[in-house]
């Protein structure tokens, strides 16, 4: 906002990024998985982790602007699409 304050999101909802989580590490997309972690001692905390990260660069990208595309930094014939 103008005044520098954050209003909820109207794209953004916590049981849809669950959903998509569960679903991304579990099926995934093009045989790849979102990383939660592994079953051994603490390996949660590496998924964790990848969760943080996920969550900064999206907020970083798009969620702060309450935007449903993301930034492309992919040369398509020697430009930015």
């Amino acid at each position: 906002t103008p005044d520098y304050q954050w209003i909820p999101s109207t794209v953004y909802r916590y049981d849809d990024f669950l959903e998509s989580l569960k679903i991304m590490s579990e099926i995934g997309v093009a045989e790849k998985l979102f990383y939660t972690g592994e079953n051994v001692d603490n390996g949660y905390i590496y998924g964790l982790i990848n969760v943080a990260a996920f969550l900064a660069q999206s907020m970083k990208e798009t969620i702060q602007y309450d935007a449903c595309d993301e930034n492309s930094w992919h040369l398509i014939g020697g430009k930015y699409p």
